[in-house]
């Protein structure tokens, strides 16, 4: 049986970025975790863990919260 995944220092910083960009877009748009859970189809504890970096989201999360917030996909990696 393979070794369980766990993901490097680099990954762990990246998750953190993309969550902390999340977090700053989802205040700029005035939204709670909880309310862009419910926009997004997510929980607000999920919508949590990712701006904390502890979750990989999945691309249709990452997808879902931009549109949500009413952003580009590509937002959430990269400042404009």
């Amino acid at each position: 049986m393979p070794a369980p995944y766990t993901p490097d220092d680099q990954q762990i910083r990246d998750r953190r970025d993309v969550g902390a960009r999340i977090l700053s877009l989802r205040r700029q748009a005035d939204l709670t975790q909880e309310r862009l859970g419910e926009r997004a189809g997510l929980d607000r504890r999920t919508v949590g863990r990712i701006e904390n970096g502890l979750v990989p989201a999945t691309i249709d999360q990452l997808s879902a919260i931009a549109r949500t917030i009413g952003v580009p996909l590509r937002r959430l990696f990269w400042d404009e």
